[in-house]
């Protein structure tokens, strides 16, 4: 019996050698399962939240937005578009901060920034990085806007952003979570408000009719020139509960040192979406690839689709909230 599957086995084994040497000699490759399609990297721009900079523009349409504390109290956002077409205005565009390199090598993004801090630029050209500036072929993929004094008056555009992704050798092949209604069993919230920095505050409100949140911060409502002056409707709201600390260097003119983040690991986040509020956590374990948000049992955390706007904020920021 021991000899006979012995024989069998043998046999077996030159049948399947036999069968890839056949393929080899006429030409062709046995089959060998492809792993995820790769494709363009997503779009990433930096767009300044200074007082000054609002209203913005182009913001409606993009799929996620971090805002982050950046020096002097104020915020700043890293806008991901996974898909950019048309000519939507889009900024202001400002400088690029650290936070933003670690979401570029999160997401693998083509960075579009207007200027940093020698540490920044240091950091940008030593790891190249796949971004575009304002010199970048002469200032191919911004624009200024006269109506507006600078430096708040740098753009760009769905197009622009499309063909200087296009221009890249980046290419990603990462999943992102599919889009689904949030989970049942989360508490009834409405309304929402927390001190983002001791300059910005952030209140949402949720419309049941269009199932989206309205956003305001101290200067009011934040709206899209490119949609009409109408308010955001954002569809998802995130706070990735995170330290930040001074990372050891000077950011601007002022003197003002830069700021980073400790975005690695896993830590304590909370959503709301649908007008429910549901606690979990995010999960950066691999920085190489988008952050994860997970639910309390450590699923991904179906969201559905639409906008989302994902706060970092202190691991012990107070929010105010109610039905």
């Amino acid at each position: 019996m021991i000899l006979f599957v012995i024989v069998f086995t043998k046999t077996l084994l030159l049948v399947a050698l036999a069968a890839v040497l056949t393929a080899c000699s006429s030409g062709s490759l046995p089959i060998v399962p492809a792993g995820p399609p790769k494709r363009p990297p997503p779009a990433m721009v930096q767009v300044e939240n200074a007082p000054q900079s609002r209203p913005h523009s182009g913001l409606q349409r993009a799929d996620l937005v971090y805002e982050y504390l950046t020096e002097g109290g104020i915020t700043r956002f890293t806008v991901i578009y996974f898909s950019p077409n048309g000519g939507d205005k889009i900024g202001p565009v400002r400088s690029a901060r650290l936070a933003a390199l670690r979401l570029q090598k999160s997401y693998g993004g083509v960075l579009f920034y207007s200027g940093a801090s020698d540490h920044v630029l240091g950091l940008i050209e030593d790891g190249r990085v796949p971004a575009v500036d304002e010199n970048t072929q002469g200032g191919h993929y911004f624009v200024r806007d006269p109506g507006r004094p600078p430096p708040h008056n740098l753009y760009t555009s769905q197009d622009r952003l499309l063909a200087g992704v296009q221009q890249s050798t980046q290419k990603v092949d990462y999943q992102l979570p599919a889009h689904a209604e949030p989970p049942k069993g989360g508490d009834a919230v409405t309304k929402l408000s927390f001190q983002q920095t001791n300059a910005h505050s952030v209140a949402y409100i949720y419309s049941a009719d269009s199932k989206t949140y309205l956003y305001a911060s101290e200067t009011g409502p934040e709206v899209d020139t490119e949609n009409g002056k109408q308010p955001l409707q954002i569809t998802n709201v995130i706070l990735v509960r995170v330290a930040h600390h001074g990372a050891g260097y000077t950011e601007d003119v002022l003197g003002e040192q830069g700021i980073d983040f400790d975005l690695a690991g896993q830590g304590p986040a909370e959503f709301y979406s649908r007008g429910t509020h549901l606690t979990g956590s995010w999960d950066l374990s691999d920085p190489a690839k988008p952050l994860r948000f997970l639910d309390a049992k450590g699923k991904d955390l179906p969201l559905p689709a639409g906008l989302t706007w994902i706060h970092l904020v202190d691991p012990d920021l107070a929010v105010t909230a109610s039905a």
